[in-house]
């Protein structure tokens, strides 16, 4: 049946198909100015060839957008801890003179276990993919056991950044992931009541709702918050015919706690440490100069949880991935300087976070010049727009042939083996 689902032609609509986003601006900025401030602070202080491992710390920022803020706070000190935590396990790797099998391995299992914690965590895009390209980085070059600090440090200059710009909204606008949280339930709420048959809009405001609960249910924990956040629970109370009284707050680790009794992180978890080895063993074999990108791609592959969403995904990643390598050619023919590099790189993240939301393969137009400009920062650049596209589509390929492959047993199967209940 899953091998059926992949040459389905609706893949390819679906693959064309814009969606319809809101409240990208805001965070596209915040990750700019992180990835901006990071490379100003790397620069100035004559570190120009690190900037590129500070620039991967800073992109910390892309996750939990639109988290309330105590929440966003905590899961970005975990996520960059974790990044810097993978560019530190890769150089040590590399530096130890392991073979290329390891190292490899290493990044798969990084790539498994992140996906592991996204899944508990609940924490969205972009999922592992970022910790995989910034254990992907510590490969880069020849490093010592002298660079693990220096590596290190820069890394966790990023994330520092990407903390203080993602966290200072709460002081200017403390509710604000609260109100929009609320407007999107609201629009979502309506939106069922229209169309009260309609199984996939009542899906989408349900969960909405319990999104705008959860964030509300943070905020009337902090007494700067709380009475805006009672206000908008009789608001949505009102609009969604919700019960006024809250959950209770939610932290990392109860989510994580109640995330565990599901399946299906496990099964997300093994298929992408299958397919990021699989991928990464592939490119390497054949002689390609990043295989760790391979693996990065099966994992941005991955993220999608049907057939369906792993197709168009890997789709749009590949061939967006070409289209965006031929954008970065020219670009890294022009041997630009760091400042005009740097300008470019942050252009590129702001464009990326707009658009990604909307299509993935267009935002591959950005993505992949962006990465690999910031890839040119520490290093030579010399064939890595090539290097990029071959990697993605091996790794595209291998992330749909895992969900093929790799995937749990339908429940009528399993209910010839399972005991029955009297």
């Amino acid at each position: 049946m899953a091998a059926r689902e992949v040459i389905d032609p609706a893949h390819l609509r679906a693959a064309l198909r814009l969606t319809s986003v809101d409240a990208t601006l805001v965070a596209a900025l915040l990750c700019g100015a992180s990835v901006a401030v990071t490379l100003v602070i790397a620069a100035t202080s004559g570190h120009q060839d690190l900037a590129g491992f500070a620039a991967l710390g800073a992109l910390t920022s892309l996750y939990g957008r639109f988290d309330p803020y105590r929440r966003r706070a905590a899961l970005l000190v975990t996520v960059g801890a974790i990044m810097v935590g993978s560019i530190l396990v890769t150089t040590a790797v590399t530096a130890a003179g392991a073979p290329a099998w390891v190292a490899l391995g290493v990044v798969a299992l990084l790539a498994g276990g992140m996906t592991a914690l996204c899944q508990l965590l609940r924490t969205g895009p972009p999922g592992a993919t970022i910790v995989v390209f910034a254990a992907g980085a510590g490969l880069a070059g020849a490093p010592t056991f002298a660079d693990l600090a220096p590596r290190g440090l820069a890394g966790l200059l990023g994330v520092a950044v990407a903390w203080a710009v993602c966290v200072a909204g709460f002081l200017f606008r403390p509710s604000g992931p609260a109100r929009l949280a609320v407007r999107r339930a609201t629009l979502a709420a309506e939106a069922a009541a229209l169309a009260p048959d309609d199984r996939g809009a009542v899906g989408r405001a349900h969960d909405a709702v319990d999104l705008a609960r959860t964030v509300l249910a943070d905020d009337t924990s902090h007494r700067r918050t709380r009475a805006t956040a009672l206000r908008l629970a009789d608001e949505l109370s009102g609009t969604a015919g919700t019960p006024a009284d809250l959950p209770p707050r939610k932290t990392l680790r109860a989510t994580a706690r109640e995330s565990l009794a599901g399946a299906g992180w496990r099964l997300r978890s093994v298929r992408v440490t299958l397919a990021a080895a699989a991928a990464a063993a592939i490119a390497h074999v054949a002689g390609f100069g990043h295989p760790a990108w391979a693996a990065m791609g099966a994992t941005a592959t991955l993220q999608g949880t049907t057939t369906q969403h792993a197709v168009v995904r890997a789709l749009q990643r590949a061939l967006g991935t070409v289209a965006g390598a031929l954008i970065a050619w020219p670009l890294l023919d022009l041997r630009l300087g760091f400042w005009a590099t740097a300008a470019l790189v942050v252009v590129l993240q702001v464009v990326t976070e707009i658009v990604v939301g909307r299509h993935y393969g267009l935002a591959m137009l950005t993505i992949t010049p962006m990465a690999l400009l910031m890839t040119s920062l520490g290093g030579s650049s010399d064939g890595i727009a090539l290097d990029r596209a071959l990697d993605t589509a091996v790794g595209a390929v291998v992330g749909v042939l895992a969900v093929v492959l790799v995937h749990a047993r339908s429940r009528s199967a399993r209910s010839l083996t399972a005991p029955t209940r009297t």
